[in-house]
Formats: C-alpha cells, sequence, structure tokens
C-alpha cells in the first residue's frame, strides 16, 4: 500500500470512527434493531442453516440480539476468533450461546479457538461484516489490519453482508487489490445490494 493510500485510509478511518463513537446506546440499540428487521426480510438469511456473525465491540451495529434470535431459530451460528499467533487468522468458531465468546482479544469478544467447533468458511452460508466505513460499491475500512480482507477473499458477493449505521456510508473510498467488497451493505434506512 502506497503511504498516500494508508494516511487516506487512516484519515478516514479517524473521521468515521469519531463520527460512529458519538452515537449514544439508545439509538445504537434502536438502529441495530431496525437493521436486525432488514435482515430478516432476506431470503439469504432466512434460509441460511449457518451463520457468521460479529460479535460487535464499541460503536459498532449491536449484534447481540441477533445473535440471541438466530440461535433462538436453530440456526447454527459462528462468530470470529483471532488467533494471534497465526499471523492474525481469523477461525470461525461455532458458539451456542453469546457467553461462550468470553475470551478477549484486543478488547474484542471471542471464543476460545478449539477446533472441533470450527466452521470451514465455504459452510458459511452468511456472514455479516463489520466495519467503520462502508461505500456504495461495497467496499469498507474496518480497523486496518486486513484481517477480514483476508478471510473474506475468494467468497461469493452474495454470502456477505455489511452491518452499518447510515452515516457510515460514503460514496467512494480508497482501495486497492487486496481490499474485499461486500454484496449487501443494510443501515437503519437503506439496503445496498453490489
Amino acid at each position: 500500500m502506497s503511504d498516500c493510500l494508508k494516511f487516506e485510509k487512516n484519515r478516514i478511518r479517524h473521521n468515521f470512527l469519531a463520527l460512529r463513537n458519538k452515537i449514544d446506546t439508545d439509538t445504537a440499540l434502536s438502529y441495530s434493531a431496525n437493521i436486525f428487521a432488514k435482515v430478516q426480510k432476506f431470503s439469504t438469511y432466512n434460509n441460511a442453516k449457518i451463520v457468521m456473525f460479529y460479535l460487535s465491540y464499541g460503536s459498532e451495529v449491536v449484534t447481540d440480539n441477533m445473535i440471541n434470535s438466530a440461535i433462538h431459530n436453530n440456526k447454527t451460528v459462528v462468530v470470529p476468533a483471532l488467533d494471534t499467533s497465526k499471523n492474525e487468522k481469523i477461525y470461525a468458531v461455532k458458539i451456542l450461546k453469546l457467553n461462550d465468546a468470553s475470551e478477549l482479544i484486543y478488547g474484542i469478544r471471542q471464543p476460545k479457538i478449539v477446533m472441533t467447533n470450527v466452521i470451514e468458511r465455504n459452510n458459511i452460508d452468511l456472514i455479516f461484516v463489520p466495519g467503520i466505513a462502508f461505500d456504495i460499491s461495497g467496499y469498507r475500512i474496518g480497523y486496518g489490519k486486513g484481517c477480514y480482507d483476508r478471510w473474506l477473499e475468494k467468497l461469493s458477493l452474495k454470502k456477505t453482508m455489511g452491518l452499518a449505521y447510515d452515516f457510515q456510508i460514503t460514496n467512494k473510498l480508497p482501495n486497492e487489490k487486496y481490499d474485499v467488497q461486500l454484496g449487501t451493505i443494510v443501515t437503519e434506512k437503506r439496503i445496498i445490494c453490489n
């Protein structure tokens, strides 16, 4: 990545994160509920047997109620677990309840990586992806480690869905060949399909 692109992504990350961090808890929960109501209208979600949620961190779209709903509706739920000893590799680990994710890596909840609970990414029907900023073409900026982009590489667009507050959407983000495009982005106000 060129220095200019890195600088620009960091500037965008800083600005959008500052904006997202201004959201209060009640508004975040209300917007998150509206986002999930839209998600539940997608056949890709309703027909999905194995769904990967992220465990919300900080001011991200809140996923706890979504996870509980999916478990209650007999979906197999997996969440990302980062193995910091293996080049920041993400594993999709099956959980039966939210409390299964009690470890903290970089302040983010995750379950213990037990290989018998790891689900291969190609077997996952739908993957919800977090981000700090998203554009209308489906590109995103996360925290800058590139873990999700490496993990999502070569997956079908129809399997990926970004969850965002509408103010996190911009017309165009800088991207490079390693950045992965998402198939859909859902906000409390709209649905963006690519």
